[in-house]
């Protein structure tokens, strides 16, 4: 069996599409995409799995359309999933810990995810290491999302100028996709960016 997503990712991405750049543009990215992603694509339910191929090519097509060769793309798609799966906290974000949202996020893995597994370490008060193990597939785009994502969540949760590095890349071989993670407190009365 391919690896999977939890659906949900990938309707961050469409919503994305729907929303900002507009419909037109949604319709532009899925008809880059071969006939079945298409048909996967317009099909899917909230709960359903696609395989992790699947995020790949629409990120892919998306950056082909938005912006080609411009790699920034897939941080942009990154803190967009950031904003979806964060604004169901509302007025209560700024109550919420980075430290404790990011814990979920390694908890929670297998809850997205078929394959591999996350880990979280919190390493000062407002610096955090979170180290994704195990891909069966890997793709750098998916990388780059994947700290736009950890930066846009940080923002959310009202951790200001965010700073993410990823350490060390399955996509080189290496055993975990690292990243580290600082961020500085807000000043009194900031509200989180939405």
């Amino acid at each position: 069996m391919p690896p999977l997503l939890k659906a949900q990712l990938v309707l961050a991405r469409l919503e994305y599409l729907g929303s900002g750049p507009g419909p037109e543009t949604l319709e532009r990215v899925l008809h880059a995409l071969p006939a079945e992603e298409q048909q996967r694509l317009r099909g899917l339910s909230r709960e359903g799995w696609v395989p992790f191929r699947t995020l790949v090519g629409l990120d892919h097509a998306i950056a082909a359309v938005l912006a080609p060769g411009d790699d920034s793309i897939y941080e942009t798609l990154g803190r967009a999933s950031a904003r979806h799966r964060t604004e169901w906290l509302g007025e209560h974000a700024p109550l919420v810990s980075v430290h404790g949202f990011l814990s979920r996020v390694a908890e929670e893995h297998r809850r997205f995810h078929t394959f591999g597994r996350a880990e979280y370490q919190r390493l000062g008060f407002r610096h955090g290491q979170i180290a994704f193990f195990e891909f069966p597939e890997v793709d750098a785009s998916y990388c780059l999302s994947g700290a736009g994502y950890l930066a846009g969540a940080i923002e959310m949760l009202g951790g200001a100028g965010p700073r993410v590095d990823e350490l060390t890349c399955q996509c080189q071989g290496q055993p975990a996709c690292r990243y580290d993670l600082h961020w500085e407190e807000k000043g009194p009365g900031a509200e989180p960016q939405r």
